[in-house]
């Protein structure tokens, strides 16, 4: 990310909560002034708890819960008694997943951008720099671009193949992260439109909220070596916790002896083991994986159950004039 705009951002985050106060309070306000019997038990609820976490320290008390409960259903009640919505003296916030900080926490509790926060960051990326707006997507897929003339022992032009393949890739941006498909494969020769379509993919779920992160396999590579070898706490936890990870250029990393096979299997291992979402493309056919990263590898990005693996056909676009 742009420390620069996530700075903005993060500041832009720090006045909503302002005004978020701010408004809590105009409301309490309101209460005690318009409805003395409800500040009463607003402010009774406030007393209790107070009381409770006392006892709790204390080593005293009832059930705080249960009588939370209460008062939370009368002030409710009595509220909408009144003409008020029930919550209208909940807390205030924009986004209940991370109640305006900008993060949430993880299983494993460790905190993460949320959704609301990356979608934020990507706008005013985008106002920053108008240029972003043209990156890659679906609606931009130019399939003209691909010859209208069939496939080698087929009836279906490349243009017609490379439309199935847009819709296959845009089916697995839309499902994530609640799909079943946790990993895409994208394989082929060179100048066939591999790394367009992941970007494609990338931009579709960052614009639905999904933390994705792009890299190419040789900087991910570096990383992950670096925070192998690392002396002091290096670690390459960013591609472990995205939602969605995209890998463009598999193969193209140097081959390091127990080095790029064992991390790059580690990581997709991992991520499959957490259910998080795994798109790759590669030059590489279905059996140079096999040789280059073993059986092993190879059949987690191939795994029929839970991965999409797309050829790409047909002849370099860049080549035709």
């Amino acid at each position: 990310m742009n420390n620069q705009i996530l700075r903005a951002v993060l500041a832009d985050y720090e006045v909503l909560r302002r005004q978020n106060e701010q408004e809590e309070a105009r409301r309490r306000a309101e209460i005690e002034q318009r409805c003395p019997d409800l500040h009463a038990l607003v402010q009774g609820r406030h007393d209790m708890i107070m009381a409770s976490v006392r006892s709790g320290l204390s080593g005293t008390g009832g059930d705080p819960e249960a009588r939370m409960r209460a008062y939370n259903e009368k002030i409710a009640a009595l509220l909408q008694e009144k003409g008020y919505p029930a919550d209208y003296l909940n807390p205030v916030c924009r986004c209940s997943k991370c109640q305006d900080t900008g993060f949430v926490y993880d299983e494993n509790s460790l905190q993460k951008p949320c959704s609301c926060l990356l979608s934020a960051y990507q706008a005013k990326l985008t106002q920053a720099d108008p240029a972003i707006d043209d990156q890659p997507s679906f609606e931009r897929f130019d399939e003209s671009r691909f010859p209208d003339e069939p496939l080698p022992k087929t009836d279906v032009t490349q243009r017609e193949y490379m439309r199935l393949v847009r819709d296959k890739c845009l089916g697995f941006a839309r499902q994530v992260p609640d799909g079943p498909v946790k990993t895409l494969l994208l394989h082929g020769g060179s100048g066939l439109g591999k790394t367009y379509l992941l970007r494609c993919v990338e931009k579709q779920a960052a614009d639905r909220g999904v933390d994705t992160l792009y890299t190419t396999a040789y900087d991910l590579l570096m990383a992950l070596k670096n925070a192998y070898f690392s002396r002091t706490g290096e670690t390459a936890s960013e591609y472990f916790d995205a939602e969605l990870l995209l890998i463009d250029d598999l193969g193209m990393e140097p081959l390091m002896e127990n080095i790029t096979v064992e991390q790059i299997y580690n990581l997709i291992n991992a991520r499959l083991t957490r259910g998080l979402y795994t798109a790759v493309s590669t030059n590489l056919s279905r059996v140079e994986l096999k040789e280059k990263y073993t059986e092993r590898l190879s059949s987690r990005l191939l795994d029929t159950r839970a991965a999409l693996a797309i050829p790409f056909l047909g002849r370099d676009i860049r080549l035709i004039k």
